[in-house]
């Protein structure tokens, strides 16, 4: 399973890296599934089971999609979130989504070269064409109250060293937290994405998890989201099916 998100102007498709999210709850995929426990892209806009023929033929499907919504209803604007899952005949779509991905977005949105601004007014004028990314390996780590996601310790006070974290190298982006006089609280959701960047997943991976260790409070995230071991199960499970 992958994610590509894109840009659209409702007739032009400009597409970002690629990125898996890992939706159960703990290590090795195992626990229920959420909203997503973190992510990762690669250099060269694509992932390590993936081909360029992959990647392509799914961008194809988002372009199609475009023209049929402008065909049936009303040009598409906005961001477009697409998830597919490889099969032995290439990608096959899961599920859109009208909005960027959660926590996909916190790994490809860093790397975009192209100024943000230039980008929206290129949607909504209807001429938008090439966005530039910094070719860049990125992880994202969620960090979630114990108990996520089915009894989550919500309400409890947790500390954040940004300052330890982004001297790392890493950036904070907060998400179900709330800020009280005493500090930050968990509000029973994921709490906040830890991300990095690197010239390889596994420098990105490294950086993001020291990052994550300077979370305290009553809070686990997953270590292994972007780890050689993890990344090679999906290789070899991909292997396995282009070869049914």
């Amino acid at each position: 399973e992958f994610t590509i998100q894109a840009f659209c102007d409702g007739e032009n498709l400009a597409p970002m890296p690629a990125a898996q999210d890992h939706p159960h709850a703990f290590e090795n995929d195992q626990g229920l599934i959420t909203g997503g426990m973190g992510s990762y892209s690669d250099v060269g806009g694509l992932l390590p089971f993936m081909t360029q023929e992959d990647y392509d033929e799914a961008v194809e499907i988002m372009k199609e999609t475009l023209k049929a919504i402008a065909k049936e209803t009303t040009p598409y604007k906005g961001s477009l979130y697409d998830q597919f899952m490889l099969s032995n005949e290439g990608p096959k779509l899961i599920e859109y989504n009208a909005r960027f991905g959660d926590p996909e977005a916190m790994n490809v949105l860093p790397l975009l070269k192209t100024p943000m601004v230039d980008v929206c007014q290129a949607i909504v004028d209807g001429n938008l064409s090439d966005v530039e990314f910094e070719d860049l390996a990125s992880v994202c780590k969620y960090i979630v109250p114990d108990g996520y996601p089915d009894t989550p310790h919500a309400g409890e006070l947790i500390e954040v060293d940004e300052e330890a974290i982004e001297a790392l190298g890493a950036k904070v982006f907060y998400a179900a937290v709330s800020q009280e006089e005493d500090g930050i609280h968990l509000s029973g959701s994921r709490a906040l994405g830890i991300v990095a960047q690197g010239e390889t997943i596994a420098e990105a991976e490294k950086i993001a998890e020291e990052a994550c260790q300077l979370i305290g409070g009553n809070v686990y995230h997953r270590r292994d989201v972007g780890t050689a071991a993890l990344i090679q199960k999906r290789i070899d499970h991909m292997e396995e099916i282009r070869n049914e």
